[in-house]
């Protein structure tokens, strides 16, 4: 329009919308309207007049972000495409695209600018509308989908790559629904034409895969694209994942199922019957409620050692998933867990050694939830459910939901077990009540007895008709009431917890009873009374008087004893008393201090043994030996001295050495005396039997020569006779022969097992064999007890007949005494001498054996008698009195 006419513009402008211009800018920079077209009427609201009657309307009207609109045309002076916001005459902003010619008038040399505008603001307010819903839809967290005519992908916002993990490059050109299960595609794209071709927004839940195989939920809106003409140009698609809230709808579900099957559980375990009716019905109920494929329980035994199922639910179509008893070694780790509390939960693969044992023992397992019950404090059960068709993650309402269940469960386990501990309580204390050796009475709130028991009955010879209705003073000792009756008010008003008191009783027939009685107070339902036990004390008094008796004694024997006694405690002497003085010529505190040793006064030649016997005693508790030695007193003399000693411990544990020591220096004169004469005497049995037995082996020997020579039978019969009298005289020398030992020297303690051995093979029956049962026992019995042994398996092999083939010796502590079996399967013992059998000359030999045998146990009090066998044949009890038998620890060779 360079140079055009403003004919020309009219007509321009006569033929478009356009708004068509011609203006002119001065040097000063100044615009003036040459012509502007009529559509600036309809474009701005002005009447194209007023530009010319108002040279500043033009100034005006444009936007002040242009008002350099001008002075720009001039500094470029060239022709180019504007954007020039104008302000109509309403006050609206308009945008116009302007296309501009300009040059210079030659003339004048101002600017002269023709041009043409269109109105372009609504086409600016589009793109600026599309470009904020683009900038949504790219920020949008939701996915936003574009689909052609076709179904193919054309858009895919950032929004849809987060939640399917697919980039846009992936997907675009792609067939609408691929990301849909594979068994749901047609399903859906059927629904979705079916609203399209009514013209309808599709919405709906549907099931989605992502790319790294997760399976999700989400909320999809599907819009129709239709074109004004009524043609389906495309669709667009927007999703929401509502994974998450779907979860939280399914855990609430679920908490509210288990929550009912909870509530079930609990009014039925508060309903009649014991929890074990109940546990079945509530775990099927928990395993449905869970949707469980499997549920259990299990009850862990007293020891810990095993967990015994109980109860298994399986739901429709699943197998059974553990053994009947599950060994709690071989699944410590959780067992471990279970113990402290601890709920165990997840899939299994994720649950280390745990999940692998679990696996191994139910093959299709996938998850697990364990929950362990408490009673008392004590993980004593275990409830559990297995997923076996997916990998299931239990939520944290579905595991608190499932404690609660288990807390419902231990409670109705210690409620039960409360109410078996109350029977058993009730039951053992009428048991003690009616079984117990105390008297127990029951007394009400004013003191009236309601109930006493048999015990007390006895105690007082009046039966529980006659004593209830009456109080305490009506049996109680006139002196002891004033006593009595402060204490129990005390009780009753509870400024003491409970009661003691010594008291008489008055029995029946004006008797006394000594009794202490102890009372408690008790809750009546008619007020506060109490329970008395009471304890028949008439014994206890005896023995503390006896005791006063015996604590004098034994002050008066230490007072008069002529000996030296001693004690220490721990190695601690506390005490020495007696006649140390007269006995060693050293002061008693000498001795006690250890400023004198004791050992240093014992003579050289004994101070080996007895210190080596010492050793022994001090360690070994339960040790004591009693020994004869010498020792030198401080001025020189040597003195005898006996020494009774015992190594004890204490009831509080401590090591006690207890000692008594006398002076028998004029004893053992006499006994070596005593000794002299026998050996004189014993010599003088030796010889006098050496010179009969002399004698007899001459008349032996003439016999012999008579049977050569005496062939009648009469006189035959007389050199038998003379023949069994000889012999019987040789058994008679060889019985003195014993018997002149009996007792010559001390008795010793003897290993009773070894003596009974040594008896049996120094006689050596043939074809017998002997059963020694005797383990750590000793006797305190003559030496010769080795002789007893031999002459009792000597009688078996001679009298046994010829059937004998077992000798069996046993014992056994009966009433203190130890007692000695000795018996054979022989043919028993003659009765027509079981009267005398142990008497002189009794039985069918010499009737010497068995009396020597009375003889040799008769000197520490020890005694035999003749007792049924259990082999059959002839049995023999040998009854060692108390304190002549020692067992276990005694049974030490220093100790003998």
């Amino acid at each position: 329009m360079n140079g055009h006419p403003v004919s020309y513009l009219t007509f321009f402008a006569d033929k478009t919308d356009y708004l068509v211009y011609r203006l002119r800018i001065t040097l000063s920079g100044l615009p003036e309207v040459l012509y502007i077209s009529g559509s600036v009427q309809s474009i701005l609201g002005y009447d194209p007049g007023a530009f010319y009657q108002d040279p500043s309307l033009l100034q005006r009207i444009i936007h002040p972000q242009d008002h350099g609109f001008f002075l720009e045309l001039q500094l470029r002076g060239e022709d180019r495409l504007y954007l020039l916001h104008l302000i109509r005459n309403d006050g609206v902003v308009r945008t116009l695209e302007i296309s501009n010619a300009v040059f210079v008038d030659q003339k004048t040399g101002d600017l002269i600018v023709e041009g043409v505008g269109r109105d372009v603001t609504d086409v600016k307010l589009a793109e600026e509308a599309l470009i904020r819903e683009t900038i949504v839809i790219q920020t949008l967290p939701n996915a936003f989908v574009t689909y052609d005519a076709g179904g193919r992908i054309t858009g895919w916002n950032p929004g849809a790559e987060a939640m399917s993990g697919f980039s846009r490059g992936e997907v675009i050109g792609s067939k609408q629904g691929f990301v849909l299960p594979a068994d749901q595609r047609d399903e859906i794209a059927d629904e979705i034409r079916s609203g399209f071709l009514k013209g309808e927004v599709v919405s709906r839940e549907v099931t989605f895969i992502r790319k790294d195989g997760e399976e999700r939920t989400a909320y999809s809106i599907a819009i129709p694209l239709i074109a004004p003409d009524g043609e389906f140009t495309g669709s667009i698609s927007i999703a929401h994942d509502i994974t998450r809230e779907k979860l939280r709808e399914r855990d609430i579900s679920s908490r509210d199922r288990i929550l009912e099957a909870v509530g079930y559980a609990a009014s039925g375990f508060l309903s009649a019957g014991l929890w074990k009716d109940h546990i079945s019905g509530v775990v099927r109920r928990f395993g449905e409620a869970a949707d469980a494929s499997r549920a259990f329980f299990y009850r862990i035994d007293e020891e810990g050692a095993e967990a015994i199922r109980l109860v298994e639910w399986i739901a429709d179509g699943g197998a059974s998933g553990y053994p009947e008893t599950l060994d709690c070694a071989v699944y410590a780790e959780g067992y471990s867990l279970l113990l402290s509390g601890s709920v165990i939960h997840g899939v299994v693969g994720e649950l280390g050694p745990l999940g692998e044992l679990a696996r191994k023992v139910s093959p299709d397992l996938r998850s697990i939830l364990i929950v362990p019950i408490a009673v008392h404090g004590v993980i004593s059960a275990f409830i559990g459910f297995d997923e076996c068709r997916h990998d299931r993650v239990w939520s944290p309402s579905e595991v608190q939901a499932f404690e609660i269940a288990g807390r419902i469960i231990g409670a109705a386990m210690e409620r039960e077990a409360d109410h078996q501990a109350l029977i058993e309580s009730e039951n053992r204390f009428r048991s003690i009540f009616e079984g117990g050796p105390l008297g127990m009475v029951i007394a009400g709130p004013n003191q009236q007895i309601i109930l006493v028991n048999p015990a007390f009955e006895r105690m007082i010879g009046c039966s529980q008709e006659e004593l209830v209705g009456s109080t305490f003073r009506d049996i109680t000792h006139p002196d002891n009431i004033p006593e009595n009756e402060r204490g129990i008010a005390d009780l009753i008003s509870g400024k003491i917890p409970v009661y003691t008191i010594e008291k008489r009783y008055l029995r029946r027939g004006g008797g006394i009873l000594n009794a202490q009685t102890d009372l408690a107070p008790i809750p009546l339902p008619d007020g506060r009374g109490y329970i008395a036990m009471i304890e028949d004390i008439t014994r206890r008094k005896s023995a503390e008087s006896k005791l006063r008796e015996s604590e004098e004694i034994h002050r008066s024997f230490l007072q008069h004893f002529q000996g030296i006694v001693y004690r220490s405690v721990e190695g601690e002497s506390v005490f020495i008393h007696g006649a140390v003085g007269e006995i060693t010529g050293y002061h008693p505190e000498e001795i006690r201090s250890g400023e004198v040793a004791w050992s240093s006064l014992i003579h050289p030649a004994d101070r080996g043994e007895i210190l080596r016997r010492y050793d022994t005693l001090y360690a070994t508790p339960g040790d004591r030996f009693n020994a004869d030695y010498r020792i030198i007193r401080r001025d020189g003399v040597q003195r005898w001295v006996n020494e009774a000693i015992q190594h004890r411990i204490s009831e509080d544990g401590r090591s006690i050495i207890e000692a008594a020591i006398s002076d028998i220096t004029r004893r053992h004169e006499m006994e070596e005396q005593l000794s002299r004469s026998n050996e004189k005497l014993n010599l003088l049995q030796s010889i006098t039997r050496h010179d009969i037995l002399n004698q007899v082996m001459a008349i032996s020997a003439y016999t012999e020569l008579m049977k050569d020579l005496v062939h009648d039978p009469v006189t035959s019969e007389y050199v038998s006779g003379m023949e069994a009298t000889i012999e019987r005289i040789h058994r008679i020398s060889a019985f003195t022969r014993d018997y002149q030992e009996v007792g010559v020297k001390g008795p010793i303690w003897q290993d009773l097992h070894t003596v009974i051995a040594r008896g049996f093979i120094n006689r050596s029956p043939n074809q017998i064999t002997l059963n020694n049962l005797v383990e750590d026992y000793e006797i305190f019995a003559d030496p010769l007890l080795e002789r007893v042994f031999y002459n009792l398996v000597d009688n078996s092999r001679k009298y046994g007949g010829k059937r004998i083939s077992c000798i069996r010796a046993s014992c056994r502590e009966e009433e203190g005494e130890l007692r000695v079996v000795v018996e054979d399967d022989g043919i028993g013992i003659d009765s027509s001498i079981l009267g005398r059998i142990f008497s002189y000359g009794a039985g069918k030999g010499t009737g010497l054996g068995l009396f020597l045998i009375r003889e040799i146990l008769s000197i520490t009090g020890v005694t035999i008698e003749v007792c049924p066998a259990d082999l059959g044949g002839a049995g023999f009890m040998i009854r060692v009195p108390p304190g002549g038998w020692r067992k276990g620890i005694y049974n030490t060779p220093p100790a003998s």
